[in-house]
């Protein structure tokens, strides 16, 4: 057996394991049975076992396979396994997150919505599976409260993991109203049923929260230190302080071409005012926005076949509706629902949340608004991006490349409007602004982090800055404080993503091509810029 084939009966193996111990995330690929019907265990032990079988793989790769002797997809393999086995670690042992964030119902709550909302299967086989893990929810909650036996959650998260709580039954009727007319009476009943017994365990998991929040501490900031490692652990090739001033340069920079395309639009008016009525330029009712956004995203997906800018996949499909009434607290804009990797076909769903007031509409859903996030979540954006990348290696859903996904979809929006997809200044208004709350998100995400700075300060940065509401920034900041380094890969992943492109168009000469470019990232969409740069290497040779 020569080192490809050993290798790949590594990778093999290694999935197997991982599906087993971690039958959501199996389902969630598209993987049903017999995962649909389980939950992982929710104890620390368990977290050890997924990490120690990576550790494990890659360790036997090590040992039997020779690395120069792999072809060029096997060596980028091999490096993501490197550097996923360094990041669980220091997510594990320095990170701790699994024993500061006491919420249980991020992982059921996304178990039970993509059995309902994935159409992979008829609607009482799903609910089947629905019945069997909602009568292992209590059993994974008394594993999930061991986590903290010996360790003292922060404050904040204690305080949202009560809210999250107290909003899961919600999700509960919502699986029992929708269902309820489309399956038999007896299968309902028993749905029923699964929900009314996990009234007390709930009620327990409630009481032990409300305990847990007089001994939680107040710091959730990783520091200096740690959120250094992380930055270097992703390969970003810069120290947080010259990202912090990629972050206060574009703001400066941002703000001064806002201003000057705002007096483009109108001389006598402020940025604010110009903003407001570009707002007004919007479809008249809710489900004229609704239609107004799927014809935007076929408009982007003809045009990027048109102009040949990537590779599409016409079987791939991308539905538009209503975002469901549950889902409307925690979804206050609209969100991308992925199909799952071994799906087939792919079929991806876009939710838009109908505003609570009809005046609102535009905020959010003006015809410039929604032609950029039909870019930027479409195409060739997240949409195409990801279901292009699920054909690739599996190993590649070990990869971090958080700055290479929502980068890429940013820089899309540039990219369309150069060729031409997004005219006109208002257009060029709503790219900017847009810019400008992610460059804000760059000074935030690096001195919360950091330790720099209060929640409240960074909630009112958000809302000076950006003009965001005073509940809109807290539920991101919210969100900020647990995912350090994740709301900087926005406007920095698109800077990454061009001075890439401009290294390898150097390299390549009169060879290069937009198509070729694009579609190297699609199909390598997890990757972090390192890698990528890696991959474009490799390919360039090949040429």
């Amino acid at each position: 057996m020569d080192s490809n084939e050993k290798f790949e009966q590594l990778k093999k193996s290694l999935f197997d394991e991982l599906f087993k111990e971690n039958p959501t995330f199996a389902s969630f690929m598209g993987l049903h049975d017999p995962y649909d019907h389980l939950l992982p265990k929710g104890d620390t032990a368990h977290i050890l076992r997924s990490m120690k079988i990576l550790q494990t793989h890659f360790q036997q790769v090590k040992d039997t396979v020779d690395f120069d002797s792999l072809s060029d997809n096997n060596k980028i393999d091999w490096h993501i396994m490197e550097k996923a086995v360094e990041f669980e670690k220091f997510e594990f042992y320095e990170l701790r997150h699994h024993e500061l964030n006491p919420d249980a119902f991020g992982l059921i709550g996304g178990a039970l919505h993509s059995l309902i909302t994935r159409d992979y299967a008829p609607l009482e086989k799903r609910v089947e599976a629905v019945i069997s893990r909602l009568e292992l929810v209590p059993q994974y909650l008394k594993e999930f409260r061991t986590r903290f036996d010996n360790s003292t959650p922060v404050k904040l998260w204690n305080e949202i993991a009560l809210e999250s709580a107290q909003r899961i039954p919600g999700l509960f009727q919502f699986i029992a109203m929708a269902s309820k007319a489309q399956i038999s009476l007896e299968l309902h009943g028993r749905l029923q049923k699964a929900i009314e017994g996990l009234e007390a365990p709930l009620q327990e998991h409630l009481s032990w929260l409300t305990k847990l929040k007089q001994d939680t501490i107040e710091e959730w900031a990783i520091g200096k230190e740690k959120f250094e490692k992380l930055i270097e652990l992703r390969g970003l090739g810069m120290t947080s302080d010259e990202i912090h001033e990629v972050g206060t340069t574009y703001l400066k920079e941002l703000k001064e071409e806002r201003a000057r395309i705002a007096s483009k639009i109108t001389p006598e008016k402020s940025v604010d005012e110009v903003i407001k009525a570009i707002e007004k330029h919007a479809p008249k009712t809710f489900e004229d926005a609704l239609a107004e956004t799927k014809k935007a995203m076929e408009d982007a997906k003809q045009f990027v076949i048109d102009k040949n800018l990537a590779t599409v996949y016409e079987e791939d499909k991308l539905i538009i509706e209503e975002t469901p009434a549950y889902l409307a607290p925690i979804i206050p804009f609209a969100a991308l629902m992925m199909p799952s990797r071994f799906d087939k076909p792919m079929i991806g769903t876009y939710i838009v949340t109908r505003p609570k007031e009809q005046a609102d509409l535009g905020n959010y859903l003006n015809y410039p608004s929604i032609r950029n996030t039909a870019v930027h979540e479409a195409f060739p954006g997240h949409f195409l991006q990801l279901t292009v990348s699920n054909r690739s290696s599996l190993v590649h859903l070990l990869a971090s490349g958080t700055e290479t996904v929502e980068g890429w979809a940013h820089y899309c929006e540039q990219m369309m409007m150069e060729h031409g997809f997004l005219q006109g200044n208002e257009a060029k208004l709503v790219q900017v602004n847009d810019a400008l709350w992610r460059a804000v998100r760059i000074i935030v995400d690096v001195k919360l982090s950091r330790g720099e700075m209060s929640f409240d300060a960074a909630v009112n940065m958000l809302v000076k800055e950006v003009g965001m509401s005073k509940d809109g920034a807290m539920a991101e900041v919210r969100r900020y404080t647990q995912s350090p380094g994740y709301p900087l890969s926005y406007l920095l992943g698109k800077r990454l993503i061009l001075q890439l492109k401009e290294e390898v168009k150097e390299k390549m000469g009169t060879r290069f091509t937009e198509k070729f470019f694009h579609d190297t990232i699609t199909s390598n969409g997890m990757l972090p810029i390192h890698l990528l740069r890696k991959v474009f290497d490799l390919k360039i040779a090949q040429h």
